[in-house]
């Protein structure tokens, strides 16, 4: 894989076009590290994955799973590298430029927005080869509803990236012509936004469905107060307050 960094953007891609993008061994480790790379950047905002060719990302390599060289400790490195995705402030948008399946539909779901292709499949087809897909069994419920997400994960057929958009996987698909302009965009709005306030709201939303009410509640309230006593906020209320003035 990739990492390119021009903060306060990080553009990694998947390159392995040959096998469609798929990951063996040094897939899981490579991007174990490159996760490792970007939490040690503050000034990195926001990660764009996206994939080389004609694939985002379709799982794990086979032929090495099939072969013995791709094994649970590979596979560990793996979860815990999108573990450490969804729990870091940093923002992940997954620029789903062609095929998503398996794995690599387990690392868009770790990021805090899809873009899709149109011509995108997306899917779970670890049923097939004996396998469960991690811990999308943990979050593609809670993002698409139990039963939608039982039908994906129980008979591992992939969907369209339209039927993903209506199931509410994926947050927009576009036309795969306007599709490096639409995610240049998303990038732009995500950075157009206070990073105090995204930050916050990024952490909260991740443990929505972990933290009983009360313990959430104490938790926003902290943040609230954060982003009321922040820099940011003061400009943020400075700038209203402006345009106010010239009405």
């Amino acid at each position: 894989m990739r990492l390119e960094i021009a903060a306060p953007v990080a553009r990694l891609t998947f390159d392995r076009p040959a096998v469609l993008n798929a990951g063996n061994a040094r897939f899981a480790a490579e991007l174990h590290d490159v996760v490792e790379a970007v939490a040690a950047r503050a000034d990195v905002r926001v990660v764009v994955m996206t994939g080389a060719g004609r694939a985002f990302q379709t799982g794990v390599d086979l032929t090495a799973l099939a072969a013995g060289a791709l094994g649970l400790a590979d596979l560990v490195r793996w979860e815990d590298a999108m573990t450490a995705i969804e729990r870091m402030d940093t923002l992940f948008i997954a620029g789903i430029n062609g095929h998503c399946i398996g794995g690599g539909l387990q690392l868009a779901l770790v990021c805090d927005y899809r873009l899709a292709a149109d011509g995108a499949l997306l899917g779970l087809p670890a049923v097939k080869e004996c396998l469960i897909p991690s811990m999308a069994l943990y979050r593609l419920p809670r993002l698409i509803g139990l039963a939608r997400a039982k039908e994906l994960i129980l008979l591992g057929e992939p969907i369209t990236a339209r039927d993903a958009e209506r199931a509410g996987l994926v947050n927009r698909v576009v036309p795969a012509a306007d599709f490096a302009t639409a995610l240049d965009e998303t990038v732009g709005r995500f950075l157009a936004l206070p990073p105090v306030s995204v930050t916050a709201s990024k952490r909260l939303a991740t443990r929505a469905f972990d933290l009983d009410a009360d313990t959430f509640r104490k938790e926003m309230t902290a943040a609230l107060g954060d982003c009321l006593a922040s820099d940011e906020h003061r400009r943020a209320m400075a700038a209203i307050r402006a345009r106010q003035a010239t009405r």
